[in-house]
C-alpha cells in the first residue's frame, strides 16, 4: 500500500528533489570557496602584520639563532618587538667627499 502510494507520487516529487539536491550541490561548492576565501585572507593578515617586525633591519640583531638579538632576546623576531623601543637602525657607511 505504501509502496503504492509512492509510486504514484514520485512524478510529482521528482522536481522537488532535483531542486534539493541542485541547491545542496551549489551550496557546498559555495561554504568551500568561501573556507578558501576566509583561509587567503588571513594568511595575507598575517603576513602583513609578520612584515613590520623590524628585528633584521636592527643593528642589534646578530643573526644567530642561538642569541638573535643582545638587548631583547626573549622577545626578537616575535610581535612583541614590533614597537620595540630599543630598535636603532645599523651604521650607513658614508663616504665624504672633500674638495681639495
Amino acid at each position: 500500500m505504501v509502496y503504492q502510494l509512492w509510486v504514484s507520487y514520485s512524478p510529482l516529487l521528482h522536481p522537488l528533489f532535483v531542486g534539493i539536491g541542485f541547491c545542496l550541490a551549489w551550496g557546498i561548492i559555495g561554504l568551500i570557496l568561501w573556507n578558501i576565501g576566509s583561509a587567503i585572507a588571513y594568511s595575507i593578515r598575517v603576513s602583513n602584520r609578520m612584515h613590520q617586525i623590524p628585528c633584521s633591519n636592527c643593528q642589534y640583531f646578530t643573526n644567530d639563532y642561538h642569541l638573535k638579538c643582545s638587548v631583547h632576546p626573549d622577545i626578537a623576531l616575535s610581535e612583541k618587538a614590533i614597537d620595540c623601543r630599543d630598535f636603532a637602525a645599523p651604521p650607513t657607511l658614508t663616504l665624504d667627499i672633500q674638495d681639495i
